[in-house]
């Protein structure tokens, strides 16, 4: 089962929840701490999260100064394309605050996906050189496709199936001096036959090791795929597979992904899916 799991009444509620969290969240961490690290994610409830803190009481209250931009995958296109999750996000919020050009650190989806992962993997090295093994965001969004995919990890893909198998050679440094231990990687370029393309993404460690993991999911498309997490883990629903080591987890969902419509449900449907007698998902 999920733990941490709050429940919205709309997207808009949601958004507004989350805003009021994540300020809390940096303000006691920048009290301890110099910096704030986020690696943001794409899709359309994130966004809305994002036009929320563009707007007061947030754009003028957070220390933007101090945060530093990441992102936890991200499509192989320029980074003026519709489709680029870093479009998204400048265009939603980092156009609107002051954060400083040198602290959005985003992948670059226009060069060959090999080399956009080895670099960005290199300046994730370069920017938490002293956290040790595994990096240590302060928060990672994410959020849920209806096949369960999380970031870009994609049932059936090789940043999944490697996962699983913990086999070592697709997370591992492109080269490694002689002499030295491979480095599992932290960044892959994820080949998803699926759907016949190449996207970028963190690997499970990076994601498992952050001190805080937030979910985002909104809407009915989502209810199966939710369902399914709520059973464990399962690489078929690779978002079951985010477990943190250390840190925090929270599932932050609207009534819709609980119950499969907007409507409230009768007394029976307000089970859980998984748990509903005829196995019906309200949609």
């Amino acid at each position: 089962m999920v733990d941490n799991l709050i429940i919205l009444e709309t997207p808009e509620a949601l958004a507004e929840r989350v805003a009021g969290d994540f300020a809390q969240l940096v303000n006691e961490a920048l009290a301890k701490q110099d910096r704030f690290s986020i690696a943001l994610a794409g899709g359309q409830t994130p966004k809305q999260f994002y036009e929320r803190l563009a707007k007061a009481p947030y754009v003028s209250s957070i220390p933007w100064s101090r945060l530093w931009f990441f992102w936890g995958d991200e499509r192989c296109v320029p980074k003026e394309h519709p489709d680029s999750n870093f479009h998204m996000a400048a265009e939603a919020l980092l156009q609107y605050v002051p954060v400083p050009p040198a602290h959005v650190m985003r992948m670059h989806g226009e060069d060959p996906p090999a080399q956009a992962a080895a670099e960005y993997e290199k300046s994730m090295r370069g920017f938490f050189r002293e956290s040790g093994f595994w990096p240590s965001f302060d928060l990672i969004l994410l959020g849920l496709g209806p096949d369960g995919h999380t970031a870009s990890l994609i049932p059936g893909s090789p940043a999944v199936t490697n996962h699983v198998s913990e086999n070592l050679e697709e997370r591992r440094q492109l080269q490694t001096g002689e002499g030295e231990a491979p480095q599992p990687r932290w960044v892959v370029h994820n080949v998803i036959r699926a759907l016949q393309t190449v996207r970028l993404t963190f690997t499970y460690p990076v994601i498992n090791h952050a001190k805080s993991i937030w979910f985002l999911v909104t809407g009915a498309k989502k209810t199966q795929a939710f369902a399914e997490v709520q059973k464990g883990p399962n690489p078929n629903s690779p978002a079951s597979l985010v477990q943190p080591v250390n840190g925090t987890m929270k599932w932050y969902i609207d009534k819709e992904v609980v119950y499969g419509r907007s409507k409230d449900p009768s007394s029976e449907e307000r089970a859980p899916v998984s748990q509903r007698r005829d196995g019906r998902s309200g949609q």
